[in-house]
């Protein structure tokens, strides 16, 4: 366990493991709209056993740390995290992002604000949405003033161009929280090079358990 600094000076835990190799890559792992790092180090523990370094950040608001979750905290403590690894000795061609679901609006408006000069070394999203407010839409069938009630639309549809490095989208055909259609809508308005997977049989939640890993790894190879 290490700790980083969000930008109001607040420490923030992360979990880090360093590549095998000196000049090896390492993947920062962006998690999703529950829990904590703790229950998601296990979707990592295969690319760290392949000899990649990981990195997963906590963020504010989130597994018991004090402030609030808002796209403007998440996204400045993403930010944040890049730039701890960045003190560590990493350059951007060295770093692969992963997101997955809310973490994916992370990964891809970190890719964006951080990735013009020197692109990272990837970028994964798993279960992604195109924006928050179409996924609350979705889910909603009688009428709400959406605009007023969701002031943060953590929008991947608006940024996805702006990303200019290797892609892989990773969905789930049976996702009922976030339909596939949100990864396929972001797939098409990416720019090349960029991979899609879709796991037929999976959900949400368990594209690990559907061994993902080992195309991400794949993929990586490439």
């Amino acid at each position: 366990e290490v700790k980083y600094f969000a930008d109001n000076g607040q420490k923030l835990p992360a979990w880090y493991t360093k590549p095998a190799a000196d000049d090896g890559k390492i993947i920062l792992f962006f998690h999703g709209n529950s829990h904590n790092i703790e229950s998601f180090y296990h979707k990592l523990q295969p690319l760290a056993q392949a000899g990649y370094g990981v990195f997963l950040p906590e963020f504010r608001g989130f597994g018991g740390q004090p402030g609030k979750i808002t796209e403007a905290n998440l996204t400045a403590d993403a930010l944040k995290a890049v730039d701890y690894l960045h003190k560590l000795g990493y350059s951007n061609d060295r770093i692969v992002l992963y997101g997955m679901s809310l973490g994916s609006n992370l990964a891809v408006h970190t890719a964006a604000a951080l990735g013009q000069q020197q692109p990272f070394a990837g970028l994964i999203l798993e279960v992604p949405f195109d924006s928050l407010y179409n996924v609350a839409a979705g889910h909603v069938w009688f009428p709400l003033p959406l605009s007023w009630l969701i002031h943060d639309r953590y929008d991947n549809l608006a940024k996805i161009a702006e990303v200019n490095t290797s892609l892989l989208v990773m969905a789930a055909q049976n996702d009922t929280l976030v339909p596939v259609s949100h990864a396929r809508r972001l797939y098409a308005h990416a720019a090349e090079p960029r991979e899609m997977i879709v796991y037929y049989d999976a959900g949400h939640n368990d594209l690990y358990a559907h061994a993902n890993y080992n195309d991400i790894l794949n993929w990586l190879k490439k």
